[in-house]
């Protein structure tokens, strides 16, 4: 996998991490809270149609692209609008910490 150049990474996404609150009964609310807005470079890498309590989803797998952080896990998210990217994995493609590369799965 080759860095991107600074022109594909066309799209604004917020990066989000989460925020684990306790209710009143004691039980954990997870929300969002926004880090930063980041420029993306976003490529499908696959997607699958699966059954899931029932229903039917659609899985999609993205390959996001955006200059190097070194604070991304895999319990965040990028988000586009409605769209909702979690986050599975974390790495920097070539050692340089120039760029991070993550893969995403987005649940339509």
């Amino acid at each position: 996998m080759s860095a991107p150049k600074i022109g594909e990474m066309r799209l604004r996404m917020s990066l989000e991490a989460p925020v684990d609150t306790a209710d009143d009964s004691g039980a954990m609310t997870r929300s969002y809270a926004t880090l930063c807005n980041l420029w993306v470079k976003l490529t499908p890498v696959s997607g699958e149609a699966r059954f899931v309590e029932g229903r039917q989803e659609q899985a999609l797998e993205w390959l996001a692209q955006f200059r190097w952080r070194a604070d991304v896990t895999s319990e965040m998210r990028l988000v586009l609008g409605a769209r909702r990217l979690r986050i599975e994995t974390a790495y920097d493609p070539d050692g340089q910490r120039r760029f991070l590369a993550c893969r995403c799965e987005e649940i339509a």
